[in-house]
């Protein structure tokens, strides 16, 4: 059963869910992002925000090594986490 969301809510859901995986409060990730912590906890609860703001948020996440995707075309989101292997893992 598909979760009942508007897209703003979903969105919101998937960037807490990325500072989450970064490992940062929505203090850190405002800081990362020069936005103010108020607005990363609007954006959070699915209040729209301006393709700016999200951006610099989508921006600072990358730098922590965690990708937001949202692919228009199907309405799916996507949050994947980059990290260095550790060396005895290459062996």
């Amino acid at each position: 059963m598909p979760l009942s969301l508007t897209n703003a809510e979903a969105r919101g859901r998937t960037y807490a869910a990325a500072r989450m995986l970064a490992g940062l409060d929505q203090a850190a990730l405002a800081t990362e992002a020069g936005v103010s912590a108020a607005t990363v906890s609007n954006v959070e609860r699915g209040r729209e925000g301006r393709p700016a703001t999200l951006k610099a948020i989508r921006k600072a996440l990358t730098r922590q090594g965690v990708l937001v995707g949202f692919s228009p075309s199907n309405g799916l989101a996507s949050v994947s986490i980059s990290f260095a292997a550790d060396e005895e893992e290459e062996e």
